[in-house]
């Protein structure tokens, strides 16, 4: 079913999407070029105010000021008509006319030049970034995809964009979306549309995808996308949202985990009571801006040099100063393993650390550093 999606796919190439549309916020220039279309207009006016004015000086009162005002269109305008008032007849009249022609026409394009923008330009914008979006969304591989944006969802979408994870936000309401982009910006390419949709979850690539994380609002909503979304890809790791009776089936449904925050928000609140310095210490490595302590997962491949060698052995903290604080193997979990400890191909240690300290024990676990 994965490879009749990726068919589907490709064969709507880089068209606009059937189902969902890629979104896009108004830019924040589009008042300046209101207020340029406002100043060009005003300008206008102020031309052929002066204008006339000129002309009925230079005529000493003897031209009306209906005259003048003809005499200012005319020349602004550069109709071609013949001269309504006798300007070799009074002193600085043809002047007053060639100040007229200048301004007028420099006015006159400056108007045309911002009413063009004022027109076409923001759609002319908008396609131009369409078409980047749609272009990056079709080389999008290994990818996350976050179905909703509320306040969970945006939780998640900020979370993620703190990793550099490549990511698409699936939502069906615009402003919810506005939010999330004046506040991250382009990270992410952003899709309104019905996630419980499979035509929408095609259009975010979720068969290339590698994580999907649903937070809408029901149960039953949550269900389907991650019942779509396995069908779409089956190796697919799936987060999603739900109340305690919707857990069961949406596991059943292909959900690797199933996140009750009701739960978690209440276990929060009494661990806050109990073990204040704990959660404080937590808090630290999840806020902390600059991810100087983090802890990682590491899972042992089958070229890894620490494969049938000990955690002493292993020289672990020697080699990264990290912290190994469990490791995970066949669905069982050995905490705070001994030194005696044998690693094994398969197993994924979870280790504590600075970022750098990780992404050498990374290098290390691979073999990519010598012992």
């Amino acid at each position: 079913m994965a490879n009749e999606s990726k068919r589907r796919w490709r064969g709507k190439g880089l068209k606009a999407l059937r189902y969902g549309r890629l979104h896009y916020l108004e830019e924040p220039d589009e008042g300046a070029v209101r207020r340029r279309l406002v100043l060009a207009g005003a300008s206008v006016v102020l031309v052929v105010l002066l204008g006339t004015l000129g002309f009925h000086r230079a005529g000493l009162g003897a031209w009306s000021w209906r005259d003048c005002f003809y005499m200012v269109l005319i020349t602004v305008t550069t109709v071609g008509y013949s001269e309504v008032l006798p300007l070799d007849a009074v002193a600085y009249g043809r002047e007053v006319a060639v100040a007229v022609m200048l301004g007028g026409m420099s006015v006159s394009f400056y108007f045309l030049s911002a009413l063009t923008a004022f027109i076409i330009e923001g759609d002319l914008r908008e396609a131009l970034w369409r078409r980047k979006m749609h272009k990056r969304l079709s080389t999008m591989k290994d990818h996350d995809v976050v179905c909703g944006a509320g306040r969970t969802g945006s939780a998640v979408v900020e979370e993620l964009l703190r990793e550099d994870r490549r990511l698409v936000v699936i939502e069906r309401r615009s402003e919810a979306l506005d939010q999330l982009v004046r506040i991250h910006g382009e990270r992410f390419v952003a899709i309104v549309g019905d996630a419980t949709d499979e035509s929408v979850l095609e259009e975010a690539r979720v068969a290339e995808a590698r994580g999907l994380v649903t937070t809408l609002e029901l149960d039953q909503d949550n269900l389907f996308v991650a019942l779509s979304a396995r069908g779409l890809n089956p190796s697919l790791r799936i987060v999603s949202r739900a109340s305690e009776r919707a857990t069961t089936k949406l596991r059943k449904a292909g959900a690797n985990a199933v996140i009750n925050p009701t739960h978690i928000g209440g276990r929060r609140m009494a661990h806050e009571l109990v073990r204040p310095n704990v959660v404080g210490f937590l808090d630290f490595m999840a806020r902390d801006l600059e991810q100087n302590l983090t802890i990682e997962e590491l899972r042992l491949p089958p070229s890894s040099p620490l494969i049938g060698v000990t955690l002493a052995e292993s020289r672990i903290r020697d080699e990264s100063s990290a912290l190994v604080l469990a490791v995970l193997h066949d669905g069982q979990q050995t905490y705070n393993p001994p030194p005696q400890f044998r690693l094994l191909d398969g197993m994924t240690l979870i280790a504590l650390g600075e970022r750098e300290q990780l992404e050498r024990l990374a290098r290390y676990v691979r073999g990519e550093l010598r012992r």
